[in-house]
Formats: structure tokens, C-alpha cells, sequence
């Protein structure tokens, strides 16, 4: 029995009341025009204030119903398996890219490639967030919300160091005086969390390296072990990881910290650097001495490899139900309206006529060419295989080259579980 199903077995029977609550009965959907939208913002933060608008603007021009619940992205995945088992999902909801591959697989995400075919706001989304939509040729999500990681830098902590800011890996390894001339680390990475195999995917991508690499038939398969080249390349951004702490560029706890630390940290002045998302502008507000001076730059990337940055181009999924298609359809389309987008996600859209003046919106978009994504397959114990890979470096001490061919393995049996692997 293939694994997902054997969880979702447990997950279901302890939670399948709970979803209930969040969804539309069957004679909801028989009896009046209801919609069940499942979104993932922060409380109390502008994006859900104007989200809430668009969404009574929509009820007014269709006549239907909009029942919104808003979760963190963690409970929503969880939901979502739950309520898959019991036949009971809701319409739209908003996901992560890694959703995209394991949703597939499950069979619960509406092929909508006609719909986005035929869409008159097509040409105004942007193509890398639009193909990221995509497994097998067709589309199963469109894109509400879209940015790519950069590289922020605190101007006055490196002018006190009398540093330039860093372009290439070489450039941050040789920063190892820097603490102390300032007091602060120089740099500094996510060491858990969902963070983690993100950073270490980009790292992976400046050397041209895939986690997994479609094949023929299109089924996908980590290579490095069968490529010499490739796990030599492999190696090195485990030991580039392991640099940053031995030559005390990063902070030794770096290892067990998760992005919310990492964010804290750069926000308060803690760290001088770090990679991260544009949504760090809301800190403007909350730390305006610290946030004052910060810059964004491309993520350093090594001599002989390439610039590469996370391109996280977050779906709108239409998920499968008795519901009518083309109400879902539209009511996922309207979450991409210029108006809803201008409102609602000015810094972070994948609207190619929606982009804001601040640099938080700006220069974060100059990057996006060289985004990079994870392969459309589930990656859920692919991430975790990754957080595992470096742990074994940074806290267990196994040699790069021996995580190296470790993650490979084992990306390899995660694939094959999921009936992934090419042969």
C-alpha cells in the first residue's frame, strides 16, 4: 500500500471531524450557491483585511456564497489529507509550491488548463510563476502570490567592518574577522524547518544541480551517484555549509535554528546578512532603527557555479468536488484580479502590471529570472531527507562527500514510495 495512503488512514480518523467544520455539507453544495475558499495569511495583517474585501466584491457580482477559513499552511496540509480521505474537500484553497507535485499524485487538484487557456489575464501573469504551475503539460494551479529569495544586508554594520558586501561564496568565507570588528556574525542560514531545503535547494542550483531530474517516461531520479561530476559538485555546497560555521561566519547555533529566528535575528540587527523573502518590509514597521539600512542584493553564489534564487510562486488550487468547476475557477480568478492584487499583494505578485516603487517589490523582481524551484513531485519526505542531510553534517560531523551520496539514496527511496522513480 503506497505510504501516503497509510497515513492518511490514521490522520483521517482522528480528524475528520474536525474538517467538517470547515467545509460545505453535500447539501450545501446541492441546495445553494456556496463556495468554500481556504486561505493562509497572517491575522490581522493588510493581505487579509483586502483578501476579505475581494471576496464580499465577488459575492455581490456572482451571487454566491464565499465561506472563508484561514489556517496556517502547516494545519491546511494536514486538513487537506484529512479531508481528502473523507471525501470532503473544500474549493479553493491557497498552497505552496511543494503542494503541487503531491496533490497531483493524489488526484485531488482540477486540471484547469482549458480555463487558464481561455483566460484574458493570462498575458498578464508572469510566464516562470505561470510554468511553475504546471506537471505533465497541464496546469493545476495558478499563481495568487509570487517572489523569489534575495540577499539583505545591513549598509552601516559592513561599512563598520569596512567590508564590501559579498557577491561570491570566496567573498563570505573570507569575512572571518568580521565579528570581530563589529560584534555581529556576517552571515547566517535557516538550520531546521521548512526554510532549510529551500536555502539548500538554490545552493544546490548555483552548481546546476536538481534534487530530482525528470527522466524519460517522465518519472524523476536524484542522479549524483551514478555522475561523479555532479556528486563532486554535491560535495562542495556541504562543505561550503560547513565552512560557514567552522570559519565562524555564521553563528555555531545556526544548525538548530528555523527561519523565524533567522528573520528575528536579521530584523533586529543581530546578523548582518541573510537570505530571505521581501515579506521583511512589514518589519519596517516594527524595527525601524535596525531595518533602516538594509540593502538588496543577489545571493552570493560560488566562482564556479552561477546566481540562482528561490522562485516561490505560491498556487491557487482548485480541488475536486461535486461543486461546479466553473465557479471555482472564478473564484480563484478572482483572487488575481489587478485590484485584488494591487491591494492585496503589491510587493509579492505574479502580475506582470503590479509591482510597487519600494525596493521590497523592485528589486526583488530583477532576481526572478534566475528562480528555481522544486521538481513537481512530492516532496514532503524529500525536504525532510534534506533537513536530514545537514544535520549529519552540522551536528553529527559526517563528511560532505558522505551526506552528499547519503541525500542522494535516500531522495531516491522517497521517490520510489510515491511511485516517482524513473527505472
Amino acid at each position: 500500500m503506497n505510504k501516503w495512503f497509510k497515513i492518511v488512514g490514521l490522520v483521517a480518523i482522528v480528524a475528520l471531524g474536525l474538517v467538517a467544520c470547515g467545509n460545505k455539507s453535500s447539501s450545501d453544495s446541492k441546495n445553494t450557491k456556496t463556495l468554500t475558499v481556504w486561505t493562509s495569511y497572517t491575522e490581522g495583517a493588510a493581505t487579509g483585511k483586502e483578501i476579505k474585501k475581494t471576496i464580499k466584491e465577488f459575492e455581490k457580482e456572482t451571487g454566491y456564497k464565499v465561506k472563508q477559513s484561514n489556517f496556517t499552511y502547516d494545519m491546511m496540509h494536514d486538513k487537506i489529507k484529512a479531508s481528502a480521505a473523507g471525501g470532503n474537500l473544500p474549493d479553493v484553497i491557497w498552497g505552496l509550491p511543494e503542494w503541487i507535485g503531491e496533490f497531483n499524485q493524489m488526484g485531488i487538484a482540477e486540471d484547469i488548463t482549458s480555463e487558464v487557456n481561455d483566460w484574458s489575464q493570462k498575458g498578464k501573469i508572469s510566464k516562470a510563476s505561470l510554468n511553475a504551475m504546471k506537471i505533465n503539460g497541464k496546469y493545476v494551479g495558478i499563481p495568487y502570490e509570487s517572489t523569489v529569495r534575495a540577499y539583505l544586508t545591513h549598509e552601516t554594520t559592513f561599512q563598520k567592518a569596512g567590508a564590501a558586501v559579498p557577491t561570491t561564496w570566496e567573498d563570505l568565507l573570507s569575512m572571518k574577522d568580521f565579528k570581530s570588528k563589529t560584534g555581529i556574525y556576517p552571515y547566517s542560514f535557516a538550520g531546521k524547518g521548512v526554510r532549510e531545503p529551500q536555502e539548500l535547494l538554490v545552493y544546490l542550483a548555483q552548481y546546476g544541480l536538481n534534487i530530482a531530474t525528470e527522466q524519460k517516461g517522465g518519472k524523476f531520479k536524484n542522479t549524483w551517484n551514478n555522475n561523479p561530476a555532479q556528486l563532486a559538485k554535491a560535495t562542495k555546497v556541504f562543505q561550503f555549509y560547513k565552512d560557514l560555521i567552522s570559519d565562524g561566519i555564521v553563528d555555531k547555533n545556526s544548525a538548530t535554528l528555523g527561519w523565524e529566528d533567522t528573520d528575528e535575528n536579521f530584523a533586529t540587527g543581530i546578523s548582518a546578512s541573510y537570505v530571505t523573502g521581501n515579506w521583511l518590509a512589514e518589519r519596517e514597521a516594527t524595527n525601524p532603527k535596525t531595518m533602516k539600512d538594509v540593502q538588496v542584493n543577489a545571493i552570493p553564489y560560488p566562482t564556479d557555479g552561477k546566481a540562482a534564487t528561490y522562485l516561490e510562486a505560491k498556487p491557487l488550487f482548485v480541488l475536486k468536488n461535486d461543486t461546479d468547476k466553473a465557479a471555482k475557477v472564478k473564484l480563484a480568478e478572482a483572487f488575481l484580479s489587478k485590484k485584488a492584487q494591487k491591494a492585496a499583494f503589491l510587493d509579492r505578485s505574479p502580475r506582470t502590471d503590479v509591482t510597487g516603487s519600494s525596493k521590497w517589490s523592485k528589486d526583488f523582481k530583477k532576481l526572478s529570472d534566475t528562480g528555481v524551484t522544486f521538481p513537481p513531485v512530492t516532496v514532503s519526505n524529500i525536504q525532510q531527507n534534506m533537513i536530514d542531510s545537514l544535520a549529519k553534517v552540522l551536528q553529527d560531523g559526517m563528511a560532505p562527500k558522505d551526506a552528499a551520496k547519503w541525500l542522494s539514496t535516500e531522495v531516491n527511496k522517497s521517490l520510489a514510495d510515491n511511485n516517482e522513480l524513473a527505472k
